[in-house]
């Protein structure tokens, strides 16, 4: 007689409550394997995101063939939630925009931030925000080496500042966004130059 995967094992002399036939779907698991996660990305496991939705790990392999997968779209789902503003006239500005959302994306996920840069396979969410940048950059008219290597640049800044911010007790004087938007205008002047643009009209504060 098959077993029921979507069925814990029981403990004790009791059963626990079936789960719902058809009620464990991807989104669900996925917001498991988030809640997990924020706990410390090093305590992911099928087991732990199994035990916190009441089944057994085989269940969660009718949706995920290895554990990678899952955590793949996990993370893949996090950088899909990046939400870029409208585009305005100043592709600099823009590009300010861009940097300042993407790292509020990062640091409201900051479990996320080091399995992200490392993960051998980005995802679409991954290549939507690439897609972004380079639009920006284009239309500063850098040709596609400098484009990729300020992408590579902008990406750089973010991820580290943001591992930097999450990993230590800092003092408040160290990590501000202030100190975020002199490195960032540092950046984007510097790209401002390159094409040639007045090298002042800084950013006003982020909104």
């Amino acid at each position: 007689m098959s077993k029921d995967t979507n069925q814990p094992h029981p403990t004790g002399t009791g059963r626990r409550t079936r789960r719902p036939r058809g009620s464990l779907t991807r989104e669900v698991i996925l917001d498991a394997a988030e809640a997990v996660a924020e706990r410390g990305f090093e305590a992911l496991s099928m087991r732990a995101v199994a035990g916190r939705l009441g089944a057994v790990p085989m269940a969660l392999y009718n949706h995920f063939a290895t554990k990678e997968e899952l955590v793949a779209a996990l993370l893949d789902r996090v950088l899909g939630r990046f939400e870029p503003e409208p585009p305005t006239d100043d592709w600099i500005e823009d590009l300010r925009r861009f940097a300042r959302a993407h790292r509020r994306l990062l640091a409201h996920h900051a479990w996320a931030v080091a399995p992200i840069f490392t993960n051998p396979n980005p995802g679409p969410g991954a290549v939507r925000i690439g897609e972004v940048a380079f639009a920006i950059l284009r239309r500063g008219e850098l040709r596609d080496a400098e484009a990729i290597a300020a992408f590579s640049g902008l990406l750089a800044l973010n991820y580290g500042w943001a591992s930097f911010t999450a990993a230590r007790n800092l003092d408040p004087a160290y990590g501000s966004d202030e100190h975020y938007d002199f490195a960032l205008e540092a950046f984007v002047t510097g790209l401002r130059e390159l094409r040639g643009g007045p090298a002042s009209a800084r950013a006003a504060p982020p909104r």
